[in-house]
């Protein structure tokens, strides 16, 4: 049975300056988003229908604020969004983490007045989304270079040549970021534009020493 978790995304913004509140874990150099696991007698006071919903393992139920009064800061630091990126933050990949944080802002923040930090923080969140879709390439890659069969496999007479994937998985040297179009005409851009995440476009596994039948 999954565990229920609530993630907060405590945001101050002063003065055109975002910060965001994080933990720092007990004995160590990272950070996580400050969270509680919700016990069985525990009533949900906002209902699950005041958050945004996740799945990390646990059922996560993401609360966002903005110039909230938050109730509880000891054991935990303000930190500008624009350091976040020096941070190493413990939570199931970090790439998600700051793909939430730099997402959540956005929908906070008010539209008008601070277009200087949503330009800023939205320029981080494409940075992020790249990010996300070269580590989903190469972990393509991974799989296949551990014996995944390619799409159409049947259609494949000769396997790409390992070390020609290792060395792409180095440089990326073919990578081709794919961006979901403004009315997404597929199934797999349409979850694109939902989660709002890049992906790559369809690996040319002839360059990587594979042959067609």
């Amino acid at each position: 049975m999954k565990k229920i978790r609530i993630d907060y995304y405590h945001y101050r913004l002063k003065k055109g300056r975002a910060s965001i509140l994080l933990q720092q874990m007990e004995g160590s150099d990272q950070y996580c988003i400050p969270h509680h696991y919700v016990k069985a007698d525990e009533k949900l006071t906002y209902g699950t229908d005041g958050y945004a919903t996740q799945d990390d393992g646990d059922l996560v139920l993401i609360h966002s604020s903005l110039n909230e009064r938050c109730p509880n800061t000891k054991g935990k630091e303000w930190i500008p969004l624009e350091s976040v990126f020096g941070l190493t933050i413990d939570r199931n990949g970090f790439l998600h983490v700051y793909h939430n944080i730099f997402s959540f802002f956005l929908w906070s923040c008010p539209r008008e007045g601070e277009s200087g930090i949503m330009h800023r923080v939205m320029n981080m969140l494409e940075t992020v989304k790249i990010e996300i879709a070269k580590k989903e390439y190469v972990e393509r890659l991974r799989r296949v270079l551990e014996g995944e069969q390619l799409d159409d496999f049947k259609l494949w007479n000769k396997q790409p040549d390992q070390d020609l994937i290792r060395k792409e998985m180095e440089t990326l040297e073919h990578f081709r970021l794919h961006k979901p179009p403004r009315i997404p005409m597929t199934q797999h851009d349409g979850e694109l534009e939902r989660r709002n995440l890049y992906s790559y476009e369809p690996i040319d596994w002839k360059v990587l020493g594979a042959e067609r039948n």
